[in-house]
């Protein structure tokens, strides 16, 4: 497995297009072996899916919106567009570079054999249904949080012998 040599990529993290992150998320994910690695983008939305030691795994990113500016809308181009275009672009940037490095080094941890992909992305495997992990247990965390009682994580096939 090849890696990349993360004291060059890193940096602000504003300094690198959004497009240079995918790529490096893209060729760091190819050269551990996944396969089927797409990118969407819906709105604010980012989304990365690929396959990995027979699973599915999905990651959904939001680019945050910055403080007081509001997205921009239509086709003027003051300079307050200009300006809130700016802040989002570099607010992307910073995301998708920390989401490059974050990567990287979950694959690091994995082929150290210190984690498995597994435990690493374990949130964002796709179960059947086509929701994550993560999409199926955030209520049910919540829910015990606010209840303070034990999650009731039910729906498996074999009870627990306590």
């Amino acid at each position: 497995m090849a890696t990349f040599d993360s004291r060059s990529f890193y940096t602000r993290g504003d300094s690198f297009s959004v497009g240079a992150s995918r790529e490096h998320v893209e060729r760091a994910l190819l050269d551990f072996g996944a396969t089927d690695v797409r990118f969407s983008q819906r709105g604010r939305l980012s989304a990365i899916a690929f396959r990995a030691c027979g699973r599915q795994f999905r990651i959904v990113i939001s680019l945050p919106q910055p403080d007081g500016i509001s997205a921009v809308l239509g086709g003027a181009a003051d300079v307050h567009g200009e300006v809130t275009a700016k802040v989002l672009e570099l607010n992307a940037r910073r995301v998708w570079h920390a989401f490059a490095l974050s990567t990287e080094a979950k694959l690091a941890a994995v082929a150290a054999g210190v984690a498995t992909l597994e435990s690493e992305f374990l949130a964002h495997v796709v179960l059947p249904g086509n929701r994550t992990v993560i999409d199926e247990l955030e209520p049910v965390i919540a829910s015990a949080y606010q209840s303070g009682q034990h999650p009731s994580i039910s729906n498996t096939a074999t009870p627990r012998a306590d």
